[in-house]
């Protein structure tokens, strides 16, 4: 039932008025050197208020996350990263101070808020933006590692070495994927399932390994080791490998994607190993945009994530994507932290070849999770 006339141009006059007011500007400053920082989102429709998901950064760190009205007490001068979710109907549009770039960088000079716009229509909820999948499942960057090695004789030990590591350091999320055949394979293992078990009682979030063959694989052959790796192992999502970036398979992935939370999945990962265009956000939960030898420069990361202007990746929540890099005999802890800031997700390893940085865990896999938390 619409609103009459009267009632529409009040409601107008009011969203005008919210709109005003939203910018984010310092109040009275007092003589602490602490202020709040609050988030909140309203409607462009009618005005009202909406509970939205919300997440509070500061130097890659999560401060706080929980749903709108979101409020922190940070320190006057620092620069914090704000950033809001689509649920349901509700897309973000825009913040307060015009702004269309979410995450959006606040600077505290005073008692601030920041107010998110949204609007209303067909939009669905974007699995990388689900306050309930990965927002949740990895509240700060955390580590990646892969466990193709069979758990049994000496390759339970690299298995272990997971579990101690995240047990060590229960708040970084650690992602690691399992690859029983080049995929689930024909049959499940009781071997493999106990010990998916006993990481995933530990709190690692374990990806069943797929491919996809760069788009030609068929949405029943995925769907089909998607079940097997619910199924057999009770994964909490999957890892899908040759993940093509060319434009037009975008609704390919999504599919996948739906399919796996329909049946209890958490997360998807694509690798493509290089950059994806901008439609592809959303297909997966996290994209693997590099994969190669040696550190690369930070700027790679900033260029590709970071930037502005010709870039877009900043107008997107960091956990969108990962990098993989490999044959780096040391850990530089600086790199680690700094490329941080740029991603959700690292996969740092020695091996210089496929079978030493696919079926081994790196020597220092322990001290970068350190670093990490």
């Amino acid at each position: 039932m619409g609103l009459n006339s009267t009632a529409t141009a009040i409601m107008g006059i009011a969203l005008m008025v919210l709109l005003a007011g939203s910018v984010a500007q310092p109040l009275m400053a007092d003589a602490q050197s602490s202020n709040r920082l609050t988030v909140n989102a309203y409607s462009m429709s009618g005005g009202a208020p909406l509970s939205m998901w919300a997440t509070i950064q500061s130097g890659g760190t999560t401060i706080k996350t929980g749903f709108t009205p979101l409020t922190i007490t940070g320190t006057t001068g620092a620069t914090y990263v704000v950033s809001v979710s689509n649920y349901g109907s509700y897309a973000f549009d825009h913040w307060g101070n015009g702004s269309t770039g979410n995450p959006r960088w606040v600077t505290l000079s005073g008692d601030t808020t920041a107010t998110a716009l949204y609007k209303t229509g067909s939009t669905t909820t974007s699995p990388t933006t689900s306050p309930t999948s990965i927002q949740t499942l990895i509240p700060k960057t955390g580590a990646f590692v892969a466990l193709y090695m069979y758990p049994g004789s000496t390759g339970d030990d690299h298995w272990q070495k997971v579990y101690d590591v995240k047990r060590a350091h229960p708040s970084v999320p650690i992602v690691a994927v399992f690859n029983p055949s080049s995929g689930p394979g024909w049959s499940d293992s009781s071997t493999i399932s106990n010990w998916v078990d006993k990481l995933r009682s530990a709190g690692v979030i374990m990806l069943g390994y797929t491919y996809d063959d760069y788009g030609t694989r068929s949405l029943s052959s995925l769907r089909a080791d998607v079940d097997k790796y619910k199924n057999w192992y009770n994964a909490d999502g999957v890892f899908i490998d040759e993940f093509t970036n060319k434009v037009g398979y975008e609704s390919h992935y999504r599919d996948v994607t739906n399919y796996a939370k329909s049946v209890g999945m958490k997360m998807t990962m694509g690798n493509p190993g290089t950059d994806v265009p901008r439609s592809y956000i959303g297909t997966v939960d996290v994209i693997n945009i590099t994969e190669g030898r040696g550190y690369m420069p930070i700027s790679w990361l900033q260029y590709c994530i970071g930037c502005s202007g010709s870039g877009w990746h900043d107008d997107y929540d960091k956990r969108n994507f990962a990098y993989i890099r490999y044959d780096i005999s040391w850990l530089d802890t600086s790199f680690v932290n700094n490329s941080a800031n740029w991603v959700g997700l690292m996969y740092i390893h020695t091996g210089n070849d496929s079978n030493g940085r696919w079926f081994t865990v790196p020597h220092y896999f322990d001290e970068m999770v350190a670093e990490l938390d």
